[in-house]
């Protein structure tokens, strides 16, 4: 009888099959975050992907989710924060805080979900949160990446701030550069307004605009790695495997001071090719906006 409990919790703990036949479970993929030093921090941004393996078909993708959840919350970091972006104002909706889904991911919405979970009142790049810096969420201003975005306390924050890439990797969806972008007022984007309704998780409705740093037209972002590389090379950006992914984790301060310095040299640094020489504020979507 006793064996076959332990079995039968060794099953519920698997929860993604790499490759090589070995199993991803909470306690390995917290043993991948404090490899690169996750558990150190006050505060973690943690953008994720599902890349560690197949799924344990014996689990519903809620169990799944809160297996990976038990693997965050057991590094003992008193505020996780996650993306939960919607676009919801460029993309001719209007947000609700506690209806409106988002794209970034499907731990992102298991986390905004958790009943002790608050999520920030902007329609166009949301942030949820667990933890006791919910000032972090709740004390936002109008621009979304700019002056008094959760970006923003996060870079003025006293304690230990951390990026985690959760089974992705910054060179795909290290947002906090667009941040860095407003605070270098980099030529080729520019604030947006948008308009729109939005719903707060009281349910009061009403009527507000938001900024958006969004680029000029004919401006392409880079395909390239290369701060990813830059990162890596100078040992700010650490790096683990985790089943068949991987997980990355970088300081605020150490990416902030990277990104920085290598702008001043090349404003086009995380650009495909130079920003044009005229500038264009055309905008339109040829398809629903997920991505700044």
């Amino acid at each position: 009888m006793e064996e076959g409990r332990r079995i039968e919790m060794t099953m519920a703990e698997q929860l993604f099959q790499a490759g090589d036949g070995g199993w991803v479970t909470p306690r390995s993929m917290e043993q991948a975050l404090c490899a690169v030093g996750a558990n150190n921090a006050d505060v973690l941004f943690i953008h994720t992907d599902l890349t560690f393996g197949l799924p344990n078909m014996t689990q519903s993708r809620k169990e799944l989710m809160a297996g990976m959840m038990k693997a965050v919350l057991a590094l003992g970091v008193g505020t996780i924060c996650v993306p939960t972006f919607t676009f919801s104002f460029p993309n001719g909706r209007n947000y609700d805080v506690k209806k409106s889904r988002s794209r970034m991911g499907a731990f992102n919405e298991y986390l905004r979900k958790q009943p002790d979970a608050v999520r920030s009142v902007d329609p166009l790049m949301s942030v949820a949160l667990l933890g006791d810096k919910t000032y972090l969420v709740t004390d936002i201003g109008h621009e979304s990446v700019g002056d008094g975005c959760t970006f923003d306390l996060l870079h003025k924050e006293k304690g230990k701030v951390k990026f985690v890439f959760l089974g992705t990797r910054p060179a795909l969806c290290f947002t906090y550069t667009h941040y860095m972008e407003h605070q270098l007022h980099v030529p080729y984007r520019y604030n947006r307004p948008f308009t729109g309704k939005i719903t707060t998780s009281d349910g009061e409705t009403y009527e507000d605009t938001y900024q958006l740093f969004v680029r000029y037209a004919g401006v392409v972002p880079t395909g390239r790695d290369d701060f990813e590389q830059q990162l890596l090379s100078t040992g700010a950006l650490r790096k683990a495997s985790c089943g068949d992914g991987f997980v990355y984790c970088v300081e605020e301060s150490d990416a902030y001071e990277a990104f920085m310095e290598q702008m001043k040299k090349n404003i086009n640094y995380i650009l495909e090719c130079p920003y044009p020489d005229v500038l264009d504020d055309t905008f339109v979507l040829t398809e629903e906006m997920v991505a700044l």
